[in-house]
Parts: C-alpha cells; sequence; structure tokens
C-alpha cells in the first residue's frame, strides 16, 4: 500500500486530502462511506488532536474539524505568502499558471471575487498587462469570465514585439521574406545586400533582432511602441539594416539598402553608432494620419522609415529581380504605397 495517501499532518489542504483518500479506497472497493471516514479520521496524524466532544458524521463535519486546528492557519499564512509571490512570466504555460493559482487560493481560503481580482492582477508580469486586464476584469461577476479573459489578454501578450525579439518580416505585396547573407553588392556602396527571398522563412537568413536607436539605451524585453525609433540587426551576420543617400539600387536606381556595421551580439545597451541604422516604426497608412497608439505586434501592418534628416524614403519592395534571382529591396517615397507595407508573422 505504498500509494497511501499522507497522513493528515496541517500541510495539505483538506479538502484535497480527503478526496484523495476517498478515490484510494474506491479504487480498492471500499464504497461504505462510513468505513472511508474511519480510515481517514484514522490517517489523521497524532500531532492534531480530534476533540472528544465532537461527533464526526461526515466527511464535511472532518474536514472542518481539521481546519480548526492551529496548523490549518499556518497552512493558509503559507499558501497566502505563496500566493503574493507567484508570478506570470511571459513565456510561462497560462494553464500550468492558473491551476497553480486556483489551488494557492483555495488553500488560502480566499473566495471572494474581488479579492481574487486583486491577487491575479498583482501576480501579472508587468503594469502594462495589468492595466490592460483590470479594465476588462473589473465588471466581471464570475471567476470563469475572469479566467477566460486572462487566457485573452495574455494570448495577445504574447503577441507584442519587445527589444531583443527576433522577427521575421513579410513584404505584404510580394509576400517575400526580408532577408540578407554574406553576399555584397557589386556596384554601389558593395555593401552587404539586404533582399526579399522565400515565401515561407529562412531561420538562418530571415531572421531580424529588435534594437534600439542609435546610442540609446532600451531595456531587453521592454515593448516597442508605434512612431518609435529602432533598429534592426540581422541575426547571422550581425550586421544592421542600414540605407543611405547618394548611393542608387542595382535595378530600380532607387535608394540603396544594406546590411551595414553592427556586432554579432546586442548586449542590451546602447543602440548602433551609426543614424543611418535608424528606422521610424509606423502603422501602415495610406496617408500622411498615422494611428500610432499601442505597441507593435505579430500581425500589424507598419512601414519603416528611413530615419535621416536629409531623405526619410520608407523601406519597399517590389517584384523587379536582381541578377542572382533575389528580389530588389530598396528605400523610396514617403511610405504609404502598398509597396511600403510589411508584417511580422514569426515572433521568437
Amino acid at each position: 500500500m505504498g500509494d497511501l495517501p499522507p497522513r493528515y499532518d496541517g500541510t495539505l489542504q483538506p479538502e484535497v486530502w480527503v478526496q484523495d483518500l476517498r478515490f484510494f479506497c474506491a479504487l480498492r472497493g471500499i464504497h461504505d462511506q462510513a468505513t472511508v471516514l474511519n480510515i481517514a479520521i484514522l490517517r489523521v496524524d497524532p500531532i492534531i488532536p480530534i476533540p472528544n466532544d465532537i461527533d464526526i458524521t461526515s466527511f464535511n463535519s472532518l474536514i472542518n474539524v481539521l481546519k480548526d486546528h492551529a496548523t490549518h492557519s499556518v497552512f493558509r499564512a503559507d499558501s497566502l505568502e505563496k500566493l503574493k509571490n507567484l508570478k506570470y512570466e511571459r513565456n510561462r504555460v497560462m494553464s500550468e499558471f492558473i491551476a497553480k493559482f486556483i489551488s494557492l487560493c483555495n488553500s488560502a481560503d480566499i473566495t471572494d471575487l474581488r479579492e481574487k481580482k486583486d491577487y491575479l492582477l498583482r501576480n501579472m508580469p508587468d503594469d502594462i498587462v495589468r492595466n490592460v486586464l483590470g479594465s476588462r476584469i473589473e465588471n466581471l461577476n464570475s471567476f470563469g469570465e475572469v479566467i477566460d479573459t486572462f487566457k485573452d489578454v495574455i494570448l495577445e501578450h504574447k503577441r507584442l514585439i519587445r527589444f531583443g525579439s527576433k522577427i521575421a518580416l513579410k513584404h505584404v505585396v510580394t509576400g517575400r521574406f526580408l532577408s540578407s547573407k554574406g553576399i555584397n553588392y557589386e556596384t554601389g556602396s558593395k555593401q552587404q545586400m539586404v533582399f526579399c527571398s522565400g515565401w515561407q522563412p529562412d531561420k538562418q537568413y530571415d531572421f531580424w533582432i529588435v534594437i534600439p536607436p542609435n546610442k540609446q539605451y532600451r531595456q531587453s524585453g521592454s515593448l516597442v511602441p508605434f512612431n518609435s525609433i529602432i533598429g534592426l540587426k540581422h541575426q547571422q551576420t550581425g550586421r544592421n539594416l542600414h540605407s543611405h543617400g547618394g548611393q542608387e539600387s542595382p535595378k530600380t536606381r532607387q535608394q540603396e539598402v544594406t546590411c551595414y556595421g553592427g556586432a554579432l551580439e546586442w548586449n542590451g545597451h546602447d543602440g548602433p553608432p551609426n543614424e543611418e541604422d535608424n528606422w521610424i516604426l509606423q502603422r501602415y497608412s495610406k496617408t500622411s494620419i498615422y494611428d500610432n497608439s499601442g505597441y507593435w505586434a505579430v500581425g500589424d501592418t507598419i512601414s519603416l522609415r528611413h530615419d535621416h534628416a536629409h531623405a526619410k524614403k520608407s523601406l519597399m519592395s517590389h517584384d523587379f529581380i536582381l541578377n542572382n534571382g533575389y528580389q530588389e529591396v530598396t528605400c523610396h517615397a514617403d511610405g504609404h504605397e502598398e509597396n511600403h507595407k510589411w508584417v511580422v508573422e514569426i515572433l521568437e
């Protein structure tokens, strides 16, 4: 009988312990509830004496006796401390977190819906998620609805792009992914070539790391608001997405786009030293009026305008094919054309 549930010694939730013991008895064909109740009483540790003047005739009366003992108040205090320290981390499995949260609420005897909401909010990973979730659950009247709303908010949260995120950026019109590799243009600046390649992302060549702008600090993991300036570091070569006036692209003679400078790893501190690696992140718009509210997320249609004092042209691609078979990428015009649309489809 090595799998017999442990003695009750005040370190378990009484309801859970009774349920486990009843399940154990049922598996062994013991169905008479009076017999099961007697077995349960015999499995209470002697450190928790059952008062002689109390007649235990049901599992609920046994649970009440166990909860009246001083050890249960200590167990509740421990559970409450664990609940206060419980934290939803960004990559944590949602179901595991919610199961742990509910278990600790039960162990701490927290039944009030408002109190459960308060503890859930304090367990959120940052103020942004906390504020969004708080506004959505404020008027909900069931904990089931609260859990369902938590799920929706966290799924939205996981789609948010951060400084340090690795992304694959797709050109919307042609469906090809922004890419680079260790080959250089034969004309113009002769720097590392940037192009669009396949319709499926290639993890070796199509992944870019979101980094801060020129000589500015951003905490790794912090969200990227729209209308902010960012850099994109090519993961495989460590060079930054770059453009400059005075250099023409080989096919259409528009402003050349290259990978230039940088280091193999972003250390989470200052952005690149070259201001020509800076790009203005905006939601795509056909006009000069932009909805720049909120934060950059997977699926947002964006435009990237080169942040240079002399020519703030926008990142684009088109059906023009270079001699090596890749699709040309350039900077051109003000960012309102269909060819200026980009979208993140992959986020790591």
